[in-house]
């Protein structure tokens, strides 16, 4: 039996001209390079301001002034720091400290029971509810300062660290009920569903099933109130004023001074302010940046 005549065999595809490969290559080095400069001129705009400030609290106070100032000190010096903590500054560290840690796990625990309520709840009005929710994150801060001081001063827990906490407590929670909203809701509910079959009831599903999965939703809503409560300054500066009672955006308020600025112990307060936040943003930036997308997927 003869085999059918298979034909003439395909040509292999023609070699991009020499020519055409080095001219896409070049655009694709000039991309790079393009990309890489963009890149290192965010970052030089983002971090400059952080890094002069961190070289003038290196600075001994005769070369802060200095013409033309240098970026790298030519006589480091811990004078700014060591003046800080002899004025007592850790105090007030730890002032801000407890405000902010408190401020996160009541908006974390309140927010957690809210947002699983709305993501898994049918209910009247629960449209209504979140069009509220989005309301209230649009509020301006300062609008609501007035009353608020009002407010606090009437049940006497103005001048207070618990006032502060509860302050910051109730105007980062929509944020974190709308942020956990999402990422409940993204998650399977047959999870859920075979919890319940197994006996345990809504709460119990919250804390054993949906919450130990939730963890980036969590770090990304809890890192948005422990930024605002470390580093608010118009709410504690209205809110307190005793001085065991101040936090540290308030106490680097005071090195400004009426009739000059002691940049000193100024800068180096700030860097004090600033390093504790990115600590804990590297720390946790990989469950950040999950939990700040986790939402935004269906299934």
């Amino acid at each position: 039996m003869t085999q059918p005549d298979p034909g003439p065999l395909p040509r292999p595809a023609a070699a991009p001209p020499a020519h055409r490969t080095r001219s896409w290559r070049r655009r694709r080095a000039g991309r790079r390079l393009g990309g890489l400069a963009a890149d290192l001129l965010i970052a030089a705009v983002a971090l400059g301001p952080i890094l002069w400030g961190f070289s003038t609290s290196l600075k001994p106070a005769s070369e802060i002034l200095a013409y033309p100032p240098e970026l790298v000190p030519s006589r480091p010096t811990l004078e700014h720091y060591a003046l800080l903590f002899t004025t007592g500054i850790h105090r007030f560290v730890l002032n801000s400290a407890v405000v902010s840690v408190v401020a996160v796990l009541l908006s974390l625990g309140i927010g957690s029971l809210a947002a699983y309520a709305l993501a898994r709840l049918r209910f009247r009005g629960k449209t209504a509810l979140l069009f509220g929710i989005v309301a209230l994150m649009s509020i301006p801060l300062p609008s609501v300062l007035v009353p608020t001081f009002t407010l606090l001063t009437s049940v006497g827990l103005a001048d207070s660290l618990t006032g502060l906490a509860l302050l910051y407590t109730a105007y980062q929670l929509p944020i974190v009920v709308w942020l956990l909203y999402g990422y409940f809701g993204s998650l399977p509910i047959e999870l859920e569903q075979a919890a319940r079959i197994d006996g345990c009831s809504r709460i119990e599903t919250l804390r054993k099933v949906v919450l130990p999965l939730s963890g980036p939703g969590l770090v990304a809503a809890g890192l948005f109130v422990l930024t605002f409560a470390w580093n608010d300054f118009v709410v504690a500066v209205v809110m307190v004023s005793s001085e065991s009672v101040k936090t540290l955006p308030v106490a680097i308020y005071g090195y400004l001074g009426f009739y000059g600025r002691d940049w000193g112990p100024l800068t180096a307060s700030a860097m004090l302010s600033i390093l504790p936040v990115i600590a804990v943003f590297l720390l946790f930036q990989r469950y950040f940046l999950s939990g700040m997308t986790g939402g935004s997927i269906k299934g």
